[in-house]
């Protein structure tokens, strides 16, 4: 900044020269306005560790503190309303009603590609779209909006901010144009019981068509959030408020504490120009050209490995050197295309005590290229059947002998027959006893079945703790992020400490559940901690 400031001046001899020229002058006087009133390091973009270690201040005067959240582009990526039109899109052209499906989905086109402009648009014609329709029915429609969509794009560096809010003892309130129906889960999710939102208008369990004014949106957002603090015995003096948008001027002037996150072009010179902190999310939402290339780049990279599979096994290359040799590349060449690091606590537990069973809990589907870097070779995994048929991912699977497993069949005899053979060869195993990918990256219940291989092969367990792999490429997400992956390896668990298999299954789940919930990259919600 300092060299554009003091950048010499030169006579204006073309229309860009003269902008230049006010540009120039506009920022000496921010910048002689910012030292005069000790402001001027707001006019930075704000670090969010910075930013967290500010929130425990408080405001004190007796008065309970409020922390105020937009949803939208605040707490998660993009928009809600755009994948709850496309789910109230679907159920319309299930009912049989193309026309309304078709318009609606327009709208959505027009929201993503244009922004906030069209967002009053969308509502009413999603509003209208849904007349006669049952409330259960919006829950669910919310529900699997939420599930295929929304959970996957919650800020991480959100649900630190939440968090840090939640400790310092706030109240905590999201305060969105949404409706209840796309709002009430994330806030579920986020441990957040306090919301204020747009209404649709509701007769006999079903919705008439219309939106309930005032819509929690502008000076909607004002009404609802003085109400909040009444209700707290506060006022708006002792609240926070993070948004993204100009519309939420009204609100962002009122409290004690406005905040942009993201901030919109306009949004950000009001914050420039009053000193508001500002603070910029970016581990979710729309990739760059280096997110694309970095897929591209891993995406070739399991083509050449399998290519490279099928010419050494050709050329008559022992199996399992051969699978070595492939895991090794993945782990190592994969993982640097898509600019993973890693920071591994406890790696020492990893080559000692082979062979062994190594579990895990699975994020993404990048887990099995970091498991590559981490184990090198010797070792065979256990995978769903559905992938065996994956174009890309199914060949070179088959090339390193994974064990295919339907989740549907009872009888698991056969899996746990090639399991002990691969164990008797001295090969290790690798397994997600959660069998399924977690969107929150929060544990989900462990099966039994690495327990049991575990005393009948009498070899031990190997815990892997996978922090933030999701970070990199959360459940449902197409294109890989550079990361730093956080491992944590927990000491060898030997086959005859095991004891019951149901309670070693559920201790080491809770242990688990124990290091992630106090993990600072794990970002868990609220919800994913109990």
């Amino acid at each position: 900044m300092q060299a554009l400031c003091d950048r010499p001046r030169v006579p204006c001899k073309s229309r860009a020269a003269c902008r230049w020229q006010v540009y120039c002058k506009r920022i000496t006087d921010l910048r002689k306005h910012a030292t005069r009133h000790g402001k001027w390091e707001y006019y930075a973009m704000t670090t969010l560790d910075s930013y967290l270690q500010s929130v425990n201040s408080g405001h004190g005067n007796g008065k309970r503190s409020i922390a105020l959240f937009d949803l939208d582009r605040t707490l998660i990526a993009g928009y809600s309303i755009l994948p709850m039109a496309v789910e109230t899109a679907r159920y319309q052209a299930q009912s049989g009603k193309l026309g309304q499906s078709a318009k609606l989905l327009r709208d959505a086109v027009k929201m993503r590609r244009d922004g906030n402009a069209h967002y009053h648009q969308l509502v009413k014609r999603l509003a209208r779209a849904l007349s006669g329709v049952t409330e259960q029915t919006l829950f669910e429609l919310g529900d699997k909006a939420w599930r295929r969509s929304i959970a996957r794009n919650i800020y991480p560096e959100a649900v630190a901010l939440v968090e840090a809010h939640r400790a310092a003892g706030h109240h905590l309130v999201i305060v969105s144009a949404a409706s209840r129906y796309q709002v009430e889960p994330v806030a579920r999710a986020l441990g957040i019981a306090d919301i204020c939102c747009t209404r649709l208008e509701v007769q006999d369990g079903a919705f008439t068509g219309e939106v309930v004014a005032p819509l929690c949106y502008g000076e909607g957002k004002v009404m609802a959030a003085r109400r909040v603090a009444r209700e707290q015995r506060s006022d708006l003096r002792h609240c926070w408020f993070y948004s993204d948008s100009s519309a939420d001027l009204p609100l962002l002037k009122k409290v004690g504490q406005a905040v942009t996150v993201n901030a919109s072009d306009k949004l950000a010179v009001h914050a420039r120009n009053h000193g508001w902190p500002q603070l910029s999310f970016s581990s979710r939402g729309m990739p760059d050209m280096e997110h694309v290339a970095r897929t591209a780049l891993v995406a070739q990279s399991l083509l050449a490995t399998t290519a490279l599979g099928a010419i050494s096994k050709r050329l008559g290359v022992e199996s399992n050197r051969n699978a070595n040799r492939l895991t090794r590349l993945l782990g190592d060449i994969g993982s640097g295309f898509a600019g993973l690091d890693f920071e591994i606590e406890g790696a020492h537990h990893l080559q000692h005590n082979r062979p062994a069973i190594y579990i895990f809990n699975h994020q993404s589907l990048l887990d099995s290229m970091v498991l590559a870097h981490l184990l090198r070779g010797d070792v065979v995994a256990l995978c769903k059947r559905e992938m065996a048929g994956n174009p890309v991912l199914g060949p070179l699977l088959r090339q390193v002998d994974t064990i295919f497993v339907d989740r549907e069949e009872t009888d698991q005899s056969g899996v746990l027959k090639q399991a002990l053979a691969a164990l008797q060869q001295g090969r290790s195993l690798c397994i997600a006893p959660e069998g399924t990918r977690s969107t929150l990256g929060d544990v989900q219940p462990f099966k039994h079945g690495a327990f049991l291989m575990a005393k009948r092969a009498g070899v031990p367990i190997v815990p892997i703790v996978l922090h933030n792999v999701k970070d990199a490429l959360p459940k449902g997400g197409l294109l890989i992020r550079p990361a730093t992956i956080r491992v944590t390896v927990l000491p060898p668990i030997a086959a005859k400490e095991i004891g019951g298999i149901r309670q070693a299954a559920r201790h080491l789940e809770e242990t688990y559940v124990q290091i992630l919930g106090g993990s600072s990259v794990a970002a868990l919600p609220h919800s994913a901690r109990a």
